[in-house]
C-alpha cells in the first residue's frame, strides 16, 4: 500500500527544487515506464520505484520481474493523487539520474543543439526526441530553458530523455570553451538560407527563445548564421516556425547532406 508520504514526494518531483534536491524524476505511461525498464543496471539512470494498478501489473509481469522489490500495487485513485497529467494512465515511475560530470564530445564529428532560453516543456521535449531521431551527439540547454527532467519535458521525449546525452550550461561560456573553428550556427531571421548555405558534419546548432529569438549575445559568437525560408505569399505570410518545427527542418537539411 502507498503511503501519504510516497505521494507527497511524487508530486513533489513536479518541482525543480525536488528533482535537483533527490536526484529523482518522474516518468508516467506505459510506453515510459516499460523504456525506463530496459535502462541497464548499472548507468546513469535508475529505477527507484514503480506504480501501477494491478490490471496493468498483472498483465506485464515479464517486464517488472526484475524490479519486483520496487513495485507497489495502486489505484486508481492513487495515480490521480500522484499524477501531474490530466488523465493519468496505469503505471507511472520514479527514475534516479546520478549526477555524474558533463559529456564530452568528439568535436571532429559531432553535432550539437544549443537552446537559449527555450521555456516551453513540449519545445524541449520534441527537440530532444529529434536530436535522438537524427542521431545528434547531445542537446546543451541554457539554464534558464525548461528543465531536462521536468515532467512535461519527459513526456514529451517519448523516452529519448533516456538515450540523448544531455548538458545544463551557460552556452556563451560553453561557445568559448569549444575548439578553435568548431563550426556554431545560429537560426535566425536573415541568415543564409538553409538550402544553399555550406553546412559541416560537425557542429553547435543554436535555437532562440520563442518569441525573443537567439540572443544577440550569442549571435556575435556564431561562425554562421541560417534561416529556412518561406513560400509563403509575400502579403500574407506567417511571422515564424515554432521552434522545434524548425529544429526539425535544420536537423533533417544537415543529415540529408551527408547522404548526397
Amino acid at each position: 500500500m502507498i503511503t501519504k508520504a510516497q505521494i507527497q514526494f511524487i508530486r513533489s518531483l513536479e518541482q525543480k527544487r525536488a528533482r535537483n534536491e533527490s536526484g529523482c524524476f518522474l516518468v508516467e505511461g506505459e510506453k515510459l515506464v516499460r523504456e525506463a525498464l530496459k535502462l541497464p543496471s548499472i548507468g546513469n539512470f535508475q529505477v527507484k520505484a514503480i506504480y501501477g494498478i494491478e490490471s496493468w501489473l498483472d498483465s506485464n509481469v515479464s517486464e517488472w520481474a526484475d524490479y519486483k522489490s520496487v513495485v507497489t500495487p495502486v489505484t486508481s485513485g492513487d495515480l490521480d493523487k500522484m499524477s501531474s497529467q490530466k488523465t493519468p494512465n496505469q503505471v507511472l515511475s520514479v527514475i534516479y539520474h546520478s549526477q555524474t560530470p558533463s559529456p564530452e564530445f568528439d568535436t571532429n564529428s559531432s553535432l550539437l543543439i544549443g537552446l537559449n532560453q527555450i521555456q516551453d516543456p513540449g519545445n524541449v521535449g520534441t527537440i530532444v526526441r529529434l536530436a535522438d531521431w537524427f542521431g545528434l551527439a547531445g542537446v546543451i540547454a541554457s539554464p534558464d530553458s525548461a528543465d531536462f527532467f521536468s515532467p512535461k519535458v519527459v513526456q514529451s521525449s517519448m523516452g529519448s530523455i533516456f538515450r540523448v546525452k544531455l548538458i545544463t550550461a551557460e552556452l556563451q561560456s560553453y561557445i568559448q570553451s569549444l575548439p578553435l573553428g568548431y563550426p556554431v550556427y545560429g537560426t535566425i531571421l536573415g541568415g543564409q538560407n538553409i538550402y544553399t548555405a555550406e553546412l559541416s558534419k560537425n557542429g553547435l546548432i543554436l535555437f532562440g527563445n520563442e518569441s525573443k529569438g537567439l540572443s544577440q549575445e550569442l549571435i556575435n559568437l556564431t561562425t554562421k548564421n541560417l534561416q529556412i525560408p518561406d513560400f509563403a505569399p509575400r502579403d500574407c505570410k506567417p511571422e515564424s516556425l515554432n521552434v522545434s518545427v524548425a529544429a526539425a527542418v535544420v536537423c533533417s537539411e544537415f543529415r540529408r547532406r551527408e547522404n548526397f
